[in-house]
């Protein structure tokens, strides 16, 4: 783990792991007590995320030096050999030593004919277990009975392992106990279908030792399926002149597909440097039915990785689309990509009068299960109309319809939401009367036109968004409206003619442009014969 050191002001020399959060100041909480009377009770923090440390200053009153720069309202990405200065008191931050990466551990020779090579074997003859009753030679049960007991303690020890890395050491773990290896390599199929090795284990523990695989054998596993044992790797005319490996005085390997199914997902190569013969073709059988059982749990543990990806990805949707979206989104039929692309679409925002007074008047909780209790509802009636949500901004709801999916009738569908809006809001403040509560007011304001839509922010963080003039114009036109007053401007009025009723309004300057812009107060939705029949209207 990544730590830093520093010496206290008597001198005595420190050094504290880092935590996911490291508090650093004065009092006596904090995980770095620096006793200086220039450090603030509570200075500066280090913050674990996604594999780096960030240091942020913490309002503190002499402020935080990174190195030479003084950190103001921002975080810094902490590399080897930093220095936090606070006050008088420098703290040094070392990074995690990585160990090296199984691809850099692991050569690919390129060799000639496979003489070496003692024997083979198919894993379609290793497929299943025979009946009891069809097994006439005791050293066929025998090696069945051990398949079978690797097997279950396989299962036993990895089958509620779901990190895939730690899944793989454990697997190599497992070989090591069952079979008189010095090294082991699990290669997994990439996203182009290339062998690349994702985990290494040695005997010695050493993360230098370099493991040399035959291209050869290799190629002969992954194309015909087949398990080779190499009785003696130094004899094998497949590595004539790789002096290295001579050197090396690799003497027998093993190397067997992972296969699930008729899926190939990978080659387990395991190698001795201890004797020539190191392994039997009992241990290349029982390494195969070994190999099968890591499939499986190879194969389930990706499974499972997507699954929980899909349960991510679907409560992120849920919180961004209506629900009938969610499922076009994660099975491929919607496309969010990353990046932005033009289009026409309607954009609403709604906000709450008055609000700022409301929290200076009101309890913060009850401010809190006020908001909640809004969201709610009117989250509801976005999704509803079958609009997305792109986000909260205090007490402001911001919705867009049009994107991601275009439609040709989303400012109908945007106007009409506003309408019933209203009319929850009207029902909602009408049983806040009752329990003696203050009724809640909102302008909204709606706008249709061109705007950016895509997914932006930073490498850290990226949201669904739109950006443009059509969206800064929704705001303003939001921030103009009255308590219970919704306003369109003019383009979206073109597409809602015979769906609403409107007020023209006098022209207004809003910030952003030169000229007034036209806009509408909406009044109602226009009756039909459904509605004074009694029928249900649909939404559009």
């Amino acid at each position: 783990m990544a730590k830093v050191v520093y010496k206290t002001p008597n001198g005595k020399h420190c050094e504290v792991q880092l935590k996911e959060m490291t508090t650093i100041g004065r009092h006596p909480a904090q995980d770095i007590q620096i006793l200086d009377r220039v450090v603030s009770k509570a200075h500066a923090v280090i913050e674990h995320e996604r594999g780096n440390f960030y240091v942020r200053d913490v309002g503190s009153r002499n402020g935080t030096v990174v190195n030479e720069d003084r950190l103001v309202n921002s975080r810094h990405l902490l590399v080897e050999g930093d220095q936090i200065i606070l006050g008088g008191s420098t703290i040094t931050y070392h990074a995690d030593p990585q160990p090296p990466r199984p691809n850099e551990r692991v050569t690919f020779a390129d060799t000639g004919p496979d003489t070496g090579i003692r024997r083979r074997f198919d894993i379609r003859d290793n497929k299943r277990f025979l009946p009891a009753k069809e097994i006439d030679d005791v050293d066929v049960l025998r090696r069945d009975y051990e398949r079978l007991r690797i097997a279950v303690e396989l299962a036993r020890e990895v089958g509620l392992q779901f990190d895939l890395d730690k899944l793989l050491d454990k697997i190599l773990e497992k070989a090591f106990q069952v079979f008189a290896v010095d090294r082991g390599v699990i290669l997994l199929r990439d996203a182009e279908g290339k062998m690349a090795p994702s985990s290494v284990r040695s005997k010695s523990g050493k993360d230098d030792t370099d493991i040399r695989i035959s291209q050869t054998i290799l190629k002969e596993v992954c194309d015909e399926r087949t398990g080779v044992l190499s009785s003696d790797a130094m004899l094998d005319s497949r590595f004539s002149g790789a002096h290295s490996i001579i050197l090396e005085g690799i003497r027998s390997t093993m190397s067997v597909p992972l296969m699930y199914g008729d899926e190939l997902l990978g080659v387990i190569h395991l190698d001795s440097q201890i004797a020539t013969g190191a392994f039997t073709e009992k241990d290349l059988e029982i390494l195969m039915g070994f190999a099968q059982q890591a499939a499986v749990n190879i194969r389930h543990n990706r499974l499972l990785a997507d699954m929980e990806q899909n349960i991510l990805a679907r409560d992120k949707f849920k919180r961004l689309l209506s629900p009938h979206l969610v499922d076009d989104a994660l099975s491929g039929r919607l496309e969010l990509k990353m990046g932005g692309d033009k289009r026409m679409a309607t954009v609403i925002f709604t906000d709450i009068r008055g609000f700022t007074s409301k929290t200076e008047r009101s309890e913060p909780e009850a401010i809190v299960s006020m908001l909640n209790e809004y969201f709610e509802i009117m989250v509801e009636i976005i999704f509803g109309y079958e609009g997305t949500l792109d986000k909260f901004v205090g007490d402001e709801i911001m919705a867009v319809w049009g994107a991601p999916m275009a439609r040709e009738d989303h400012s109908t569908r945007a106007v009409l939401c506003a309408l019933d809006m209203l009319k929850a809001l009207a029902d909602l403040n009408a049983a806040r009367a009752r329990k003696g509560e203050e009724a809640i007011q909102i302008g909204i304001g709606v706008a249709t036109g061109e705007m950016i839509a895509g997914y932006m922010g930073s490498t850290q963080a990226m949201d669904y968004t739109v950006i443009g003039d059509t969206v800064n114009l929704g705001s303003r036109l939001c921030s103009a409206a009255g308590p219970g007053e919704i306003l369109i401007n003019e383009t979206a009025l073109d597409h809602v003619r015979n769906a609403v009723e409107v007020m023209a309004l006098p022209p207004v300057r809003v910030k952003g442009k030169a000229a007034p812009v036209k806009l509408y107060r909406v009044l109602s939705r226009i009756r039909t014969p459904a509605d004074n029949t009694g029928e249900t209207q649909s939404v559009v």
